[in-house]
């Protein structure tokens, strides 16, 4: 693989043709300092409504102006150097943290090559991941303030500014500070390193095999970060009572062990992107169980006793409180690469990249339940035929998801023999192969409406393409992502034997759920509290983005993927939507909106969150 190839991380693509080093060598020469004529230093870069007290007015200013020791970089870089703003990209700057471990990965994202002192000529240039191919997105260094600070993401030490350029470079390749808010840490981690992300329920593991895991995955320079599942949009940033913010991005940045009365005691270190709010249970910064550490095992530890967001929990208690582990190990991309442009460590990855669109009418064909149209979908064929290694076999279990095989088996077609006359199950030599379907600039044109995707895979026997509905009809699938999710992407690794097969990439429905007239008025009442028969903008955004949440919920708690809820189906979802209700009030709620019905629809489903919302007096 040749390390200059365009688009790769030594020579990655100008993002709007701005070229960094003919921008910066122009503004020395004049002695000017550089303006983005791209991402200029407005309320348009913001993405959001001006506030409408004065004095909380933005101001734009360069470093140099909010600090008179600003520095690009003030020393190394380190997990504290990331403070969380006004802005909801915690798990943004969750990966971000993570980064920072790995000098090698962090100095392809932001170049060493730049200071706010030599050759400064107000710009600053930072690589990212998108889609294949790596981006270099270059911004001049205005930075919005209120109140003399920082708006957005900052630096501890308030003289640094590293990590508020890459937040803005990175919001400027997005489209603005806006379409930032709300993310996947997956997102943030795969768009640092190019490689690829995959989550694992913590409960699949026992904490000793999970610390094993993180352990292993650290020293493999694996990028991993965790959460608090809420049970509701509600619950978003909340504390509970050990001091943990739920759905909130943490950075896994450390795994050790010590020694106490007790025995070995497997620890983890957490980073908190906000800065502060730190955990206060067992094993935190000023618990006492430290008590019983030796003091050099403190100090080795690095214990602090200040609320910098960053702390040590054990394992039993991270199994118990966190939910899901985000893991992503990157690809040969990111390895070093030799003074020939090749890249110094063998790698056995072998990496394709295909292009497609979900065109209405066209090739949205919806998901498999649609049989006269899913053959119309997308399908992407590939070939795979190397087996694999033995030794590589452990690394992969190690990190599969749930700790279950992602491949399907197919029932066998011959009898099963007594168990005292069968032989000694054979290991079966199969491939393995990481499948990954990613949704292409969804976040910068409809702010995070991201929609329900998934894939399936299918062995060929010979057939020529494309496969018609005939096919799908007669095959089952060896392999699929699992449920529909509205992520920018699903992944999935599976094993399978070396052959030729076909990867249908699917959206829930062959299009966009429709609602019917009535159900748009019932919103349009909800909302409207003026009695104008109208909505104002902000009153619109404020709904479209209810009806992606709710539309997230339905396909949810749609466990058969069929469109429709069941009445057990609709007392979770409402729940989920933040609404309880008794039987007698869900019971009355099924005769009005799905009289006649054994299953309801999405548009019954929001109907029945209005009239709750309505009669509990509050917003759609």
């Amino acid at each position: 693989i040749s390390a200059l190839e365009p688009g790769s991380a030594a020579n990655p693509h100008k993002f709007r043709n701005q070229d960094y080093e003919s921008l910066r060598d122009g503004c020395v020469k004049s002695g000017s300092l550089f303006s983005d004529p791209h991402f200029p230093a407005d309320q348009r870069s913001i993405g959001m409504a001006p506030d409408a007290d004065p004095k909380n007015a933005i101001r734009w200013l360069r470093p140099k102006e909010i600090s008179k020791d600003a520095v690009f970089i003030e020393g190394t870089t380190g997990t504290t150097d990331i403070c969380q703003g006004q802005l909801g990209d915690c798990w943004l700057l969750a990966a971000l943290s993570s980064l920072t471990l790995h000098p090698t990965l962090f100095a392809k994202v932001v170049p060493s090559d730049q200071s706010l002192t030599e050759s400064y000529a107000g710009i600053f240039h930072f690589r990212f991941w998108q889609y294949g191919d790596w981006v270099e997105v270059v911004v001049d260094d205005f930075l919005p303030v209120r109140n003399g600070r920082l708006l957005f993401s900052h630096s501890r030490t308030l003289n640094e500014f590293w990590s508020a350029l890459v937040e803005k470079a990175y919001a400027k390749m997005a489209g603005s500070y806006s379409s930032l808010k709300g993310g996947n840490i997956s997102e943030g981690m795969e768009d640092f390193t190019g490689g690829i992300a995959r989550s694992l329920k913590i409960s699949s593991r026992t904490p000793l095999a999970l610390w094993k895991l993180i352990t292993a995955s650290l020293s493999r320079g694996t990028l991993l970060s965790c959460f608090i599942q809420v049970a509701n949009v509600r619950e978003i940033g909340t504390v509970t009572p050990q001091g943990l913010v739920k759905g909130h991005a943490y950075a896994i940045t450390h795994s050790d062990k010590v020694y106490n009365k007790s025995g070995e005691v497997f620890l983890l270190k957490l980073r908190n992107p906000w800065g502060f709010v730190e955990y206060c249970g067992p094993w935190s910064d000023k618990c006492k169980n430290w008590d019983e550490v030796d003091s050099a095992e403190k100090k080795r530890l690095e214990l602090i006793k200040v609320e910098d967001g960053e702390f040590w929990i054990s394992t039993e208690d991270f199994s118990t409180l966190f939910h899901t582990v985000e893991l992503c190990s990157v690809n040969p991309d990111s390895l070093a690469v030799d003074e020939e442009g090749q890249y110094s460590s063998p790698s056995s990855w072998t990496i394709t990249s295909y292009q497609g669109a979900w065109v209405p009418g066209c090739s949205a064909g919806g998901s498999s339940k649609y049989e006269r149209s899913f053959w119309k979908n997308p399908q992407f064929r590939l070939t795979i035929s190397e087996l694999d290694d033995y030794e590589d076999e452990d690394e992969y279990s190690a990190d599969e998801e749930d700790g279950k095989t992602d491949a399907l088996t197919l029932a066998p077609t011959t009898k099963l023999k007594d168990k005292a006359t069968a032989k000694p199950k054979e290991k079966v030599m199969k491939c393995t192969m990481v499948a990954e379907v990613l949704q292409k600039y969804r976040r910068q044109k409809d702010k995070t409406n991201f929609l329900q995707i998934a894939f399936h895979i299918y062995m060929l026997a010979g057939e020529s393409k494309p496969l018609g509905q005939k096919f799908f009809s007669s095959r089952l699938p060896v392999a699929r992502s699992g449920k529909y999710q509205a992520l920018r992407g699903i992944r999935r690794k599976v094993r399978l034997n070396p052959g030729t097969y076909v990867v249908v990439v699917s959206t829930f429905l062959e299009k966009e759920y429709h609602l019917p007239l009535e159900t748009c008025r019932q919103l349009i009442f909800a909302e409207d509290t003026g009695g104008r028969s109208r909505l104002t903008l902000p009153q619109t955004v404020q709904l479209l983005s209810s009806l992606r949440k709710l539309q997230s919920i339905f396909i949810k708690y749609d466990e058969d993927s069929s469109g429709t809820m069941s009445p057990f189906d609709l007392s979770l979802g409402l729940q989920a939507a933040g609404l309880e209700c008794d039987k007698p009030v869900l019971q009355l709620l099924w005769e009005r909106v799905g009289a006649g019905l054994s299953q309801l629809p999405f548009h019954g489903f929001i109907s029945c969150v209005v009239k709750l919302r309505v009669l509990f007096g509050r917003q759609p």
